[in-house]
C-alpha cells in the first residue's frame, strides 16, 4: 500500500506537541502548588529570563522566549496587577518600558529560580528515559524548519 493509499496518521504531531505542551504547564502548574509557590509556572520563561538577563523591554522578553510580544505583554501585565514585577521608563529611552521584579517579589523569584535548577535534573533523566534530549531535538527541529518551511517540504514531496 503506497502511501496515497494509507490514513494519515492519528492525533498528528502538532497535536501530540500541543497535548504534551500543556501537560507540563500543568503539571510545573501542580509542583508549584505542592512546593507552596504561589505564580502560574507558565509564565515561568519570563521570571528566568529577567533572572538571567536583568531589566528588558517587552519586546527584548518575547525575542529571548521566542513567544510574540503580544503574549508577552499579556502575561507581563498579569504579573504587574500581581505587583510581581514593576514597570518603569527606560533611562534611556523615553519610549521604551521596562521590566523587572518588585521587590516583594524577590523571595518567590529565587524560590522558581531552585525550583528550576531542580527541574533540569529531571528533565535529564526523561531524556534518558525516553532516549532523545527533546529540547535539543525540538531546537534542531526549529532551526530546520528556519531553514526549509513544512510548505517547502511539502511541494517537495508532491507532484505540484
Amino acid at each position: 500500500m503506497g502511501r496515497q493509499d494509507s490514513k494519515p496518521r492519528t492525533p498528528q504531531f502538532g497535536a501530540i506537541l500541543l497535548r504534551a505542551a500543556e501537560m507540563i504547564g500543568d503539571q510545573g502548574s501542580e509542583a508549584f502548588d505542592r512546593l507552596g509557590i504561589d505564580f502560574d509556572a507558565r509564565k515561568t520563561s519570563i521570571v528566568l529570563t529577567l533572572h538571567n538577563l536583568g531589566p528588558l523591554s517587552s519586546t527584548d522578553i518575547a525575542r529571548e522566549i521566542g513567544h510574540s510580544r503580544q503574549m508577552i505583554e499579556a502575561r507581563l501585565k498579569t504579573l504587574i496587577k500581581r505587583d510581581f514585577l514593576i514597570e518603569y521608563q527606560d533611562p534611556d529611552d523615553a519610549r521604551k518600558r521596562l521590566y523587572d521584579f518588585a521587590d516583594a517579589a524577590l523571595p518567590v523569584v529565587e524560590e522558581i529560580v531552585a525550583v528550576m535548577r531542580d527541574f533540569e535534573a529531571v528533565y535529564d533523566a526523561l531524556w534518558d528515559e525516553i532516549g532523545v534530549n527533546l529540547e535539543q531535538a525540538l531546537l534542531a527541529m526549529e532551526t530546520a524548519l528556519g531553514r526549509r518551511s513544512l510548505i517547502d517540504r511539502l511541494t517537495d514531496t508532491r507532484d505540484v
